[in-house]
């Protein structure tokens, strides 16, 4: 699995853009090793945005696999000269 990395000052652009929508907001801030830490949570306008969001990729995905397996097998592929080529498609 490959796993994201994001700097600290690109992280809570992120999530200060965020909160100026009204999509997450501070629930908490510590000290940790002399430095703030803030810990959001998603607002009523996140959470339904995140369902509505989940609901889309959900019928999107469904779609793609729908058509995956609508797909005929792949046919082989020719160059200009009419020999066949590696591959195939769909």
């Amino acid at each position: 699995m490959v796993g994201l990395a994001l700097r600290p000052g690109t992280l809570y652009g992120c999530l200060d853009q965020r909160a100026d929508d009204g999509l997450v907001t501070v629930n908490r801030t510590e000290i940790v090793d002399g430095r703030p830490r803030k810990y959001y949570r998603l607002t009523d306008q996140g959470t339904e945005l995140l369902r509505t969001e989940k609901e889309r990729v959900r019928r999107a995905v469904e779609a793609a696999t729908t058509r995956l397996a609508d797909q005929r097998p792949s046919r082989p592929v020719t160059g200009p000269s009419g020999a066949q080529l590696a591959g195939g498609v769909a």
